[in-house]
């Protein structure tokens, strides 16, 4: 899998820096105009290694500055399949037979990843190939030396040894050995290849690519393992349609990743007929493409809904890369024209291609789109005036303009419809809390610390403007149990006085039972700046200042990453602090003193 990359002088990008991906599926997020569509197009020249002049980044062309370029490191995960397909790669670079044994392989073995430069530079046209100096440096070190025997002045045979390969000034050719192994990289842009509703057997015969929906058809056609130009031939009414098994199966698989139901019914096929179709009084063999979701009701691709024919297209090419072959799979907004339910189906479909050993890359701006179990795999697109697009992990980024905080919009957005899935219902308890990341916190340290509760937690919007009685009033108006932890600032003081004379009639001592005011100011204070720095290795382990000074306007970030990063287990007790154990343990207890037994 890629690991990192790094982008100069392409479109909005100046000097990107590198951009980390953690895992096999990573999210480019941010809003339109930020750079997320450059990031993926840089990375689809690299690997075409078409780099045109219209992609220069305005500012440098102006400066004169023609060179474009791109690195990409990719992780090795298994080293005997590199070590092999590296070999031969060689082999074939420097024309060396089968039987020569002219490489150490068991020093390959020490890469672990390798990194490879495209430099294009539009004044020279040229395009420079090169592999880090390290992993070079492994290679040229394993070659392995020959006999060589010559006869010298005398006439006398001298025996001496010679490397089987002089790699010196041979650094691109063992660049390309490389890219040669590494994962295939491809780009869908949505709207640009969806299954027609026809296409010329001729366009297909001549391998016309500029035909609409050529690609489309040609991945159908591996699907079906249909050759629609033969089977043209084959006909003399050139009248031949299709409902044999082969298109019932491709049906059925599509069905199961489409999940969405039309017009009520839950059957789906995809049909052709190859007819004569009558262009300018000439008989033209055409193949026609029909979906039917009711017996015997053929409709073209094109009257059927745009998502859904998009999605299609999609799935279709998506299926036909299922030769083995490990990919990069980049795409640039997914899902643009699906219903939100839909969105869902697309990521299912992402998880499968992973699953298979793929990387996926994608771009979006809609929060259906954002798996907030995953926080760590998202990155933050921003537009930055000195460096143009660069991209932030989600808990390293300080949130300090308003270009940022609007960029952060759709993963707020995700993250503020989660909980809704933890609590759909209010249950008989109910610890009702100020706000997302004191949820997060809670739900993850009763994990922590083993607690088995009978209760749930339930977030507010924040305690202002009374919002939190609107819950306190629903507990109570269902006859449900309910206790409230708020932080210990002004506002939740002000709160809880106000609560004592509107719910308890004055009474401090039922007062008490029911409201705390956490020991701290804030939340996060009850952390050190230890337990911090578990998510931001940047954060220095004796920081002085309060944690929530540190976090600053990324609470709801640092709390989600909390929770996921215990889930996943790489967060336990005993990476904690005493202290901060005991705060919560103490906070637990209260919980269990004053909420009503249990009744069954």
């Amino acid at each position: 899998m890629i690991k990192k990359v790094s982008i100069k002088n392409y479109k909005s990008i100046k000097e990107s820096g590198d951009i980390c991906f953690s895992e096999n599926i990573f999210v480019l997020a941010g809003q339109n105009e930020s750079g997320k569509s450059s990031i993926l197009e840089a990375l689809n020249a690299y690997e075409g290694e078409e780099f045109e002049r219209d992609s220069l980044n305005f500012e440098e062309e102006q400066s004169d500055n023609l060179t474009q370029e791109v690195s990409c490191t990719y992780s090795v995960e298994d080293s005997g399949d590199l070590v092999d397909s590296l070999v031969e790669k060689l082999r074939k670079a420097f024309a060396i037979g089968e039987e020569d044994d002219f490489i150490d392989k068991s020093k390959l073995k020490s890469i672990k990843e390798y990194t490879i430069t495209k430099q294009y530079n539009h004044e020279s046209n040229t395009l420079e190939v090169s592999l880090s100096d390290s992993v070079f440096g492994i290679v040229r070190g394993a070659i392995k030396n020959k006999e060589v025997v010559e006869t010298n002045a005398d006439g006398k045979e001298v025996k001496s040894k010679t490397p089987w390969v002089d790699l010196e000034g041979k650094e691109k050719e063992v660049a390309k050995a490389f890219f040669g192994i590494a994962p295939e990289i491809v780009l869908f842009n949505s709207f640009s290849d969806l299954l027609p509703d026809k296409i010329k057997v001729s366009d297909l015969e001549s391998k016309n690519t500029e035909a609409e929906g050529y690609n489309a058809v040609k991945n159908l056609e591996e699907l079906l393992d249909k050759d629609f130009v033969s089977i043209s031939k084959l006909s003399n009414s050139h009248q031949t349609s299709t409902t044999s098994t082969n298109v019932t199966k491709l049906s059925t698989k599509f069905q199961k990743a489409w999940k969405q139901r039309i017009y009520s019914e839950g059957d789906l096929y995809i049909k052709f007929q190859i007819n004569n179709e009558n262009v300018s009084g000439q008989a033209v063999p055409t193949v026609f493409f029909y979906i039917e979701t009711k017996d015997n009701v053929l409709l073209e691709p094109r009257k059927r809904s745009k998502g859904m024919i998009w999605f299609l297209s999609a799935w279709l090419e998506l299926k036909s890369m299922e030769d083995g072959r490990e990919r990069v799979i980049l795409y640039d907004e997914p899902g643009l024209h699906l219903h939100v339910k839909a969105h869902k189906d697309i990521l299912d479909v992402f998880d499968e291609l992973v699953k298979k050993g793929h990387q996926v890359i994608y771009s979006t701006h809609s929060p259906s789109l954002i798996n907030t179990e995953l926080l760590h795999n998202i990155g933050l697109v921003i537009n930055t005036k000195d460096n143009g697009t660069i991209v932030e992990g989600l808990t390293t980024t300080k949130l300090d303009t308003t270009y940022k905080q609007e960029a952060l919009q759709p993963i707020a957005e995700a993250m503020g419809l989660e909980p809704l899935k933890d609590f759909s219902v209010l249950s008989r308890k109910n610890v009702l809390l100020e706000g997302l990341s004191d949820f997060w916190y809670f739900k993850s340290m009763a994990k922590i610390l083993g607690k088995e509760t009978d209760y749930k937690f339930v977030p507010g919007i924040g305690i202002k403007g009374n919002h939190i009685y609107h819950l306190i009033s629903f507990c109570i108006g269902y006859g449900l149990d309910w206790l409230l932890i708020m932080d210990n600032g002004e506002n939740p003081k002000a709160t809880k006085e106000d609560l004592k004379e509107k719910v308890f009639n004055g009474n401090d001592e039922e007062l008490n039972k029911k409201i705390k005011l956490l020991s701290k100011s804030e939340i996060e204070n009850l952390f050190t700046p230890k337990d911090v720095s578990l998510l931001d290795n940047k954060i220095k382990n004796d920081d002085k200042r309060k944690p929530s000074t540190i976090i600053g306007k990324r609470k709801i970030l640092f709390a989600r990453e909390f929770a996921s990063k215990v889930e996943r287990e790489e967060i336990k007790k005993e990476h904690l602090s005493n202290d901060s154990v005991q705060n919560f343990e103490a906070i637990f207890k209260w919980i269990d003193d004053n909420f009503s037994p249990t009744t069954t």
